[in-house]
């Protein structure tokens, strides 16, 4: 089977929403974090609701980042698709865009963003 322009575009408007909601996710998830440190209180003392908060943290980021990098990958291997394969789109704003930015840098900025976040709460866990 050969993939039409058409069925790229659907793949990366799919796969955009999953970034857009995995991203929403994060921001919830650790503005609730937040609001918990804030107002906690002399709850925060007890050693199991310290380790229970960095588990969740660490590994909601993880899952995060590796749900992310999926997404990206996805969306990058589309564009690169329709760069290679669509001469209108390969002359495009978007494509020159799609063949600019690499990869492993996004990989290395969400990553490090994502790590600091959650050093960040961790410290203020504990």
């Amino acid at each position: 089977m050969k993939m039409d322009s058409e069925d790229y575009i659907d793949i990366l408007s799919a796969r955009a929403a999953d970034a857009r909601a995995i991203i929403m996710f994060f921001a919830v998830f650790h503005t609730g974090l937040l609001v918990v440190l804030g107002f906690a209180g002399t709850g925060l003392q007890d050693s199991g609701i310290q380790l229970a908060l960095t588990a969740v943290t660490v590994l909601t980021s993880l899952w995060t980042l590796f749900f992310l990098d999926d997404c990206m990958q996805d969306i990058f291997a589309c564009g690169k698709d329709l760069s290679d394969g669509s001469e209108d789109f390969k002359a495009s704003h978007i494509g020159h865009r799609f063949t600019a930015v690499p990869l492993p840098a996004f990989r290395v900025v969400s990553g490090v963003v994502i790590g600091l976040i959650v050093v960040a709460e961790v410290l203020a866990i504990y």
